[in-house]
């Protein structure tokens, strides 16, 4: 009789990894859910935007990045400067931001900013496009320069509420 301990061992990890990976997609589409409700609010003098995952790319490279952290990522916009967290928390005035440009993907919503001090980016991942669109537009109040994407995200939110307006 063949010995069938080898063949009981992979169906039971294949099995395994398949709870795993069933668990983990349910905790992150729970994880989205959630974010789909959170919305940009103000925190002392500070504007918090609740994000989901915070990576650090390279300028003009969006999709490759160097570190994330889906921990506790942080993008504060203060009346002066930017708090934003990936793994360490960076501060930055308003006036180093070159770029800041808007990414959409499966299940991300994503705020890049581009820094005139540095090659690398922040991006944060709100899962929302309403908090994208209320983070880029206090950006551009702090006369932070906008990508077209940016730009047209923010008209996008012009049309939809001029047409809730008329209503």
């Amino acid at each position: 009789m063949p010995d069938i301990t080898p063949i009981l061992l992979t169906l039971g990890f294949l099995g395994l990894m398949l709870v795993f990976v069933l668990c983990f997609v349910m905790v992150l589409r729970a994880r989205l859910r959630a974010a789909k409700a959170n919305r940009v609010e103000m925190r002392g003098d500070a504007l918090h935007v609740p994000l989901i995952a915070a990576f650090s790319g390279w300028k003009g490279v969006p999709w490759l990045s160097r570190a994330s952290s889906d921990i506790r990522p942080v993008l504060l916009l203060h009346p002066d400067h930017i708090e934003c967290r990936v793994i360490r928390t960076r501060k930055k005035p308003y006036t180093h931001v070159s770029r800041v440009d808007y990414r959409r993907s499966i299940g991300t919503e994503n705020v890049v900013l581009e820094f005139s001090d540095s090659l690398r980016s922040f991006i944060g991942n709100t899962a929302n496009p309403e908090v994208a669109r209320d983070a880029i537009a206090f950006l551009r109040q702090k006369g932070c320069p906008l990508s077209g994407r940016a730009e047209d995200l923010l008209s996008k939110g012009t049309l939809e509420q001029a047409v809730l307006d008329q209503d």
